[in-house]
């Protein structure tokens, strides 16, 4: 089997040619992302595997067809830059890595609660002033607050387990509950968690149904000063609708390790570079705004596991016609 790695990153290097040979692959690197200009790299290959900054269009699919590309692997859990309708028609299969770290993702997206809450970006501030005063610091302990989370899948259920130690009250929606959610969360609407909740977080896929869930009209609902914590999604919010939440005092806190359009920037250097786009622009001025480059995943565990399950899954396909992670699959 012959496969085609888009988007090379310099901490895979190694990883990939390792594990390409304890699964018998005969494996191409490149650092180019797949685009119209680069789609010309998978002829001879029987797939490709690709990361969430690929988008799969019905142009790129034809394309990938015309070349023989019979599968397509994404080393990511989220899917949203493959377009399910476009893959269908030119007969190509997909599949994504469902869980690569049970902790990474929920150990961050902790993380960015306690700093958010704390202030510690003003923190950070001051003490590189040598302000040691204790004017806007104040915060607040989670052991006091009612959460809302929206997706208790394997990470959800991670991050409840972690913030119920900490004696946090968990409300939770998701169209699957999980039995052993239940002994951690309240299962219940999505109007009673923007209505009840102190802070708000996500661990739901980017759908139809969650494209900006976070909105005007959503946030009107929500408790005055309330936080927002998402390492999900960059389209679970309309960013502008956001802003103007920060900006009026409704929404006390930002915490996002993602943005909508987030490709245009992220993994990039961007150093003494104005962004094209003012509202990011203002978020990242904001002291009580933390916004990181997709990063929550990122660690050993994850990158090796990612990399070991993608090439499993094209393997899977491959030799069996079957892959148990395989999304939108045929009727």
């Amino acid at each position: 089997m012959k496969v085609i790695v888009y988007g090379l990153r310099e901490d895979e290097k190694e990883v990939f040619p390792q594990e390409a040979a304890i699964q018998h692959v005969d494996i191409t690197v490149t650092t180019e992302m797949l685009n119209s200009a680069t789609v010309t790299l998978a002829k001879g290959h029987d797939a490709i595997i690709i990361v969430t900054a690929c988008k799969i269009t019905d142009a790129i699919a034809k394309e990938l067809s015309e070349y023989g590309i019979r599968y397509i692997l994404t080393r990511s859990t989220g899917y949203d830059h493959i377009d399910s309708q476009a893959i269908r028609k030119y007969g190509i299969r997909a599949a994504n890595v469902p869980v690569y770290s049970v902790n990474a993702v929920p150990e961050y997206t902790v993380m960015l609660i306690l700093n958010l809450i704390r202030n510690f970006k003003t923190e950070l501030r001051k003490l590189d002033n040598r302000d040691y005063t204790l004017s806007d610091i104040q915060g607040r302990e989670l052991g006091s607050m009612t959460l809302g989370l929206f997706g208790t899948g394997l990470l959800g259920c991670q991050s409840i387990r972690m913030l119920n130690a900490m004696g946090s009250k968990i409300l939770a929606c998701d169209p699957y509950p999980r039995e052993e959610a239940k002994q951690y969360v309240t299962y219940t609407t999505k109007e009673e968690i923007f209505r009840n909740s102190d802070l708000i977080f996500f661990h739901c896929n980017l759908t139809e149904n969650t494209r900006q869930l976070i909105n005007q009209e959503t946030i009107r609902q929500m408790k005055d000063r309330v936080y927002l914590v998402n390492t999900a999604r960059g389209g679970l919010m309309n960013f502008i609708d956001v802003l103007e939440g920060l900006k009026s005092g409704k929404i006390a806190g930002l915490a996002t390790d993602v943005y909508d359009n987030e490709s245009v920037y992220f993994r990039k250097n961007c150093e003494g570079i104005t962004f094209d786009d003012p509202v990011l622009e203002e978020l990242l001025q904001m002291d009580q705004v933390i916004l990181t480059p997709h990063i929550a995943f990122y660690t050993d565990t994850s990158i090796h596991n990612l990399i070991k399950h993608a090439i499993e899954n094209a393997l899977a396909f491959y030799t069996e016609g079957a892959c148990k992670n395989e999304i939108y699959k045929y009727d």
